[in-house]
């Protein structure tokens, strides 16, 4: 239960963090207009991954998906703002 928690926790933040910034550098202007709409979005995507993470079945298969979507996450953004 408590690595559950701890998976949603730790790596939720980073994992709504990344995908907020995701979706900020695909809009238009980089988003600039959603900024605050977005900071806004922040907490309840946190959350919402918080709480997600106890729909797994065990701790260890939460850290492995979550760790997994950050680095996909992560791997994405970082190709995205690669010049071309």
């Amino acid at each position: 239960m408590i690595a559950r928690c701890l998976a949603g926790t730790v790596l939720g933040f980073p994992l709504a963090a990344l995908l907020l910034a995701l979706l900020l550098h695909v809009l238009p202007r980089h988003g600039d207009a959603f900024l605050i709409p977005g900071l806004i979005l922040f907490f309840p995507l946190w959350t919402a991954f918080m709480a997600g993470a106890y729909l797994f079945r065990s701790g260890a298969r939460a850290w492995l998906v979550m760790g997994g979507a950050n680095i996909v996450v992560f791997s994405t953004l970082w190709l995205l703002r690669l010049p071309a």
